[in-house]
């Protein structure tokens, strides 16, 4: 040991940036195996200019996170940009999204309860909210992995980088949707490398159980339902129950089973890294109907 620079002994390991850089902020950091985004308590967030929280399932991905964005009636945020990739879901209130691209040109998503939208790649957005109460927002994203990955603030909120091609990619693919008006499938949103899928589970109805490779945020957004979860046939059987508004963390390499526990249809929301436009992973191909890649995330049991 005696020949080793002094300087080696003194560096860390097993630093986790986003866990530095998330309680740096000083916001609320909520975990739980399912979190009620709706109640979640939000504390004023500088960097965004609104009351905001940071909400980590304890199912997560190391890919994904998700933030709580609580704006006043009739107040903004401050002028967000930012080189990860981000949907974002109103769980209460109305507004508008400015958008500004990189060639200069705007365009404007309004927005009410249940929609779904996103803003393109290190595009500047600023949220109004237009109501007579506050709005509220879960942005879901994979800042997560990107400060891992750089391990650079200025790189992710400051990067003068133009993406005019992808920008222009994410406008003509779409900014928003309505997941009530959607069938169930792929929601290419904007033509984010986020995987956004609608479920849709029939009253007192459930699913087959399926395996799955990355961990999977999953949002309720209609009735109400549970999530089985298990590794194989013979462990444990959780469950997770959810409804419009609740977060829930699926964890890799396990199935899970969604049911309905209601009269009426159940919708959620399942969000990965990985999309039908930019899969990202070879599991990801096969669960969007790639039969040329190995499949092992759309390994499935009988309904249990």
């Amino acid at each position: 040991m005696s020949d080793l620079d002094p300087g080696f002994l003194d560096q860390k390991y097993l630093v986790d940036p986003y866990a530095n850089w998330a309680k740096a902020e000083g916001v609320p950091i909520v975990t739980g195996a399912a979190i009620d985004l709706m109640t979640v308590e939000t504390q004023p967030w500088a960097r965004f200019g609104v009351k905001g929280a940071i909400c980590h399932v304890d199912g997560r991905c190391d890919y994904l996170n998700a933030f709580v964005f609580e704006i006043p009636a009739g107040a903004s945020s401050a002028p967000m940009r930012h080189v990860y990739e981000e949907c974002y879901y109103v769980l209460d209130g109305l507004g508008t999204t400015d958008i500004t691209l990189s060639d200069g040109s705007r365009h404007a998503v309004e927005w009410g309860p249940k929609k779904l939208f996103a803003a393109p790649i290190n595009a500047t957005c600023l949220h109004r909210a237009s109501g007579s109460r506050p709005a509220r927002l879960v942005a879901l994203n994979d800042m997560r992995y990107l400060m891992g990955l750089y391990r650079n603030e200025t790189f992710l909120f400051d990067n003068p980088t133009p993406f005019h091609a992808r920008q222009a990619k994410a406008v003509a693919a779409g900014l928003a949707v309505e997941p009530l008006e959607q069938e169930e499938g792929a929601m290419p949103l904007a033509d984010m490398s986020l995987g956004v899928d609608l479920a849709i589970i029939p009253g007192q109805g459930c699913g087959t159980a399926r395996r799955q490779m990355q961990g999977q945020h999953l949002l309720g957004v209609d009735g109400e339902g549970v999530t089985h979860s298990f590794r194989t046939s013979d462990t444990e059987v959780i469950p997770t129950p959810w409804q419009h508004g609740v977060l829930v963390g699926l964890p890799g390499m396990s199935f899970h089973q969604h049911s309905s526990t209601g009269a009426a249809p159940a919708r959620m929301l399942t969000i990965e890294l990985g999309s039908i436009s930019a899969p990202m992973f070879r599991s990801r191909r096969a669960a969007y109907g790639d039969k040329e890649v190995y499949a092992s995330g759309a390994a499935t049991v009988p309904a249990r």
